[in-house]
């Protein structure tokens, strides 16, 4: 009877210590969404947009990743984003950009561009600048994307990436 009482107690005792710790480890709600602000505001501010890289005097700067709202545009499973970028010619020659020379990843995916009426693609003059759009059919999957710039006629491996994360409304 003793070992029963004792082995009774000593259950009784872990039951209600393992109830104890989890009741003050837990944060309340408020200060959860606070920290899940925080967190969303971070991973924001942790993006590569607003960055400029520079390819041999070429420099390129994603500004923003949008969705873009489209009535006629009906992939399923897809939505339409817009990265819309800046680039600069510091070089002494002309030189050719286009929306088709950037992809994006997610994970392992490569999504190349959506061709779109306002993509930009044109010859940049010396010392001058271009401020455009490239256009992305992305799947319905959260997560963050890498923007990647490789010429359509360039080497095998990517020139610049930016880690821009999920698109913005």
């Amino acid at each position: 009877m003793k070992i029963f009482k004792r082995s009774a107690f000593i259950a009784v005792a872990f039951i209600m210590s393992m109830a104890l710790l989890s009741a003050c480890s837990e944060k309340p709600k408020k200060e959860n969404q606070a920290t899940n602000a925080t967190t969303a505001t971070k991973s924001a501010s942790s993006t590569d947009l607003n960055k400029a890289k520079v390819f041999t005097d070429i420099s390129i700067t994603p500004k923003s990743f949008k969705l873009k709202q489209d009535d006629t545009f009906k992939e399923k499973g897809k939505t339409l984003t817009v990265v819309t970028m800046h680039i600069e010619n510091k070089t002494k020659d002309d030189f050719g950009i286009g929306a088709g020379d950037f992809y994006l990843l997610l994970g392992k995916e490569k999504i190349t561009t959506h061709g779109y009426y306002d993509s930009f693609g044109d010859v940049i003059k010396p010392n001058k600048a271009l401020d455009g759009n490239a256009y992305f059919a992305i799947p319905d999957v959260k997560g963050d994307y890498t923007l990647v710039y490789h010429p359509v006629n360039g080497p095998k491996t990517p020139k610049l990436e930016w880690s821009i994360g999920a698109p913005t409304k």
